[in-house]
């Protein structure tokens, strides 16, 4: 019950039920908790959405444990449609993808401009513990 106290979406229909203007803030936290916590490569996934709101589909979107803002209307209150490709060669979809966007608006920008580098490989410890 406390849980559905805070939930800012329809029960019907699972759109969300505030206004864009008072929800952008969360969005935008939510946004920023996404890039400074960075998937690690083997549990990467490319995955086709839907967005509750805007009723958008969009695919070969990045999949985040925390969520997925559409592009269109900016919420997170998307649904996981199928997921396309997992772990390493999600990654690097994922990094061929980001190139290719850089790529792209390095074209539409000054050449004077810094180009920014493509996400960095993480590396994952892979020791266990003996417990």
């Amino acid at each position: 019950r406390q849980l559905a106290a805070h939930d800012s979406r329809c029960p019907v229909c699972k759109k969300t039920a505030e206004t864009r203007e008072r929800m952008m803030p969360t969005w935008s936290c939510m946004a920023s908790n996404i890039a400074m916590q960075p998937i690690p490569p083997e549990l990467s996934r490319v995955v086709n959405i839907t967005c509750n709101d805007c009723e958008q589909r969009q695919d070969a979107r990045a999949w985040h444990f925390l969520g997925i803002q559409c592009h269109t209307c900016s919420s997170f209150n998307t649904v996981v449609d199928r997921i396309v490709l997992n772990g390493e060669e999600a990654y690097d979809f994922l990094v061929m993808q980001d190139i290719q966007q850089m790529t792209m608006e390095c074209s539409t920008t000054n050449e004077d401009e810094e180009i920014p580098s493509p996400r960095p490989r993480r590396r994952v410890n892979r020791r266990r513990s003996a417990f």
